[in-house]
């Protein structure tokens, strides 16, 4: 079973029943049951979908800022710590210089 990580807080009701970068994990039948205030609450991966995102062990992404000012160009430093191929690597690379790309 694979682990995710909530993108957002989950609301249900005006009470918070998970908070944001909490790792979570479905059973076998892609459901989840949370204790709440509300009593228990059985979630779904498809309901969550757009809260979630997977929680990948093997992959470390780091930015470091040294300026706050948020329109200030600079060089910064992007990291990327993954485990994987050769192979794959390079498709990724080639994948963040064309989205690296446009964005820039």
């Amino acid at each position: 079973m694979s682990k995710y990580k909530l993108t957002e807080d989950l609301v249900i009701i005006d009470k918070t029943v998970l908070k944001k970068s909490e790792e979570i994990e479905f059973d076998s039948n892609n459901e989840l049951i949370v204790n709440s205030e509300l009593g228990p609450i059985k979630l779904t991966k498809e309901l969550l979908k757009d809260k979630i995102s997977p929680l990948n062990k093997d992959i470390e992404f780091k930015v470091s800022i040294l300026n706050d000012d948020e329109d200030a160009v600079n060089f910064y430093r992007m990291q990327l710590d993954i485990k994987s191929t050769r192979k794959k690597v390079r498709e990724i690379e080639s994948e963040f210089r064309k989205i690296l790309n446009e964005i820039l």
